[in-house]
């Protein structure tokens, strides 16, 4: 054996290890493979994943990485089947309860909207805003209430004695004691009446009494009739009689209110004095009931009668001043005040006109007269405006007038219907009603 000098065998030391110091500085270790329970917990620091600002546009599965554009706890995503999966951290249970009572406990909470509720849920990345409505195609909402036009029902263009109207939103069935606003669009005639609302089936109309089938005296074009359905049949509020002349009051009393104390002393009733204008004596023309006026006054002129005004009569009022005349006995009873109803139909939508009511009486013990000394504060309302449809039945009414001097019990009544120079178009007077009182 051969023994190294001290100065070699030192060389070789030095030489040893400045190899060893270039091989460790070469060598990377692979987790993967040269690594057995890896335990970081003792590391001053670990980023154990990738991080970006936006996902890469391809991945492999199970490549994870840290978005840090996202929202605080939402910034986890893996890669699964080749598309980036945000993994959101495991969420505790929810308690649900019913009025104190327990429903369920789960991780997943469903919001059903119910009849007449809209749910409104929108994600914001951090949290859920979930907002809920009514809706109003389903619920009446305040606005639509005041309207009225939930239960608003006109009826266009109909043929007697068989009408229709519509509801918005539209009816879907009838239910017993609904209740509707509708009015007809034009006036009733003989037959059995019936009503079909949203096209759900024709249902006779029948008066109040639930048995009685509604006649054309009882149903006005152009006025609203609360109407129910009975299970059956529509009933009307009331049935009204249009009876009556121009010669004195028709129907019996309406209202009946009596005062004193310690029982009835006075007993107090109205009636009704209808008096039409004029009346159809072919099937094509109409005559004037009421008088022309004296000397040189114009006088309107007959009108309807015809096409779809059979059985219709009116005086025609153009645009220039004109006047009919007529006279009444006052009911001997006769006490308190006065209403007035002027019905008419206009030539055109929306016509203006300014009619008056002129009235005088002469004593019972008085000299007969043709005219009195006319005066226009008895029933004066102004300029008057139609209504938006032309054809329409309107009125225009005033309450509690007081009678003139003069107009008491027993005495004549003399009226003078007129309708100032000027306006918009003609106007067809239809008739005057007047709401007398008297002690009964």
């Amino acid at each position: 054996m051969k023994y190294l000098s001290r100065r070699t065998a030192a060389a070789l030391v030095l030489l040893s290890a400045a190899t060893s110091g270039v091989l460790n500085a070469q060598t990377q270790l692979d987790l993967r493979t040269q690594t057995k329970s890896v335990d970081f917990q003792n590391a001053t620091l670990t980023r154990p994943m990738r991080t970006a600002s936006t996902l890469p546009s391809t991945c492999s599965d199970n490549e994870m990485v840290f978005l840090t554009s996202a929202p605080a706890g939402s910034n986890l995503y893996a890669c699964i089947s080749g598309t980036w999966v945000p993994e959101a951290a495991s969420q505790g249970t929810l308690t649900v309860q019913n009025g104190g009572t327990n429903v369920g406990a789960r991780q997943t909470q469903n919001f059903v909207p119910g009849t007449g509720i809209v749910n409104v849920i929108t994600d914001l990345g951090n949290k859920l805003n979930i907002q809920q409505t009514v809706d109003t195609s389903t619920i009446v909402s305040k606005t639509g209430l005041q309207s009225g036009s939930s239960v608003f029902c006109l009826s266009v263009g109909n043929t007697p004695p068989n009408y229709s109207c519509a509801l918005s939103p539209a009816l879907t069935t009838y239910t017993q004691g609904m209740v509707v606003n509708w009015t007809p669009s034009a006036n009733g005639t003989t037959g059995a009446t019936t009503l079909n609302i949203n096209l759900l089936g024709a249902t006779p109309v029948r008066r109040a009494d639930g048995v009685t089938a509604a006649t054309g005296t009882d149903i006005v074009n152009g006025r609203m009739y609360p109407v129910w359905f009975d299970g059956t049949a529509f009933r009307l509020p009331s049935a009204e009689a249009a009876g009556g002349s121009s010669g004195g009051s028709s129907g019996p009393p309406t209202t009946i209110t009596s005062t004193g104390a310690g029982g009835p002393t006075t007993v107090t009733a109205t009636s009704e004095w209808h008096a039409p204008l004029a009346i159809c004596v072919t099937g094509t023309g109409a005559v004037l009931t009421w008088n022309p006026p004296p000397g040189s006054g114009v006088a309107p002129v007959g009108a309807g009668c015809a096409g779809t005004e059979v059985n219709e009569a009116y005086a025609s009022f153009g645009t220039t001043a004109s006047s009919l005349q007529t006279s009444f006995i006052l009911p001997k009873n006769l006490t308190g005040t006065a209403d007035v109803s002027l019905y008419y139909v206009p030539a055109a939508a929306a016509v203006t006109f300014t009619p008056t009511l002129e009235l005088v009486c002469t004593p019972s013990n008085g000299t007969v007269v043709n005219e009195g000394a006319f005066s226009g504060s008895f029933f004066a309302p102004g300029v008057v405006t139609g209504p938006g449809l032309s054809g329409s039945l309107a009125a225009v009414s005033a309450t509690a007038l007081t009678w003139p001097t003069n107009c008491v019990g027993g005495s004549r009544a003399h009226l003078r219907l007129a309708r100032t120079a000027g306006g918009t178009g003609a106007v067809n007077m239809a008739e005057v009603v007047i709401t007398l009182r008297r002690v009964m």
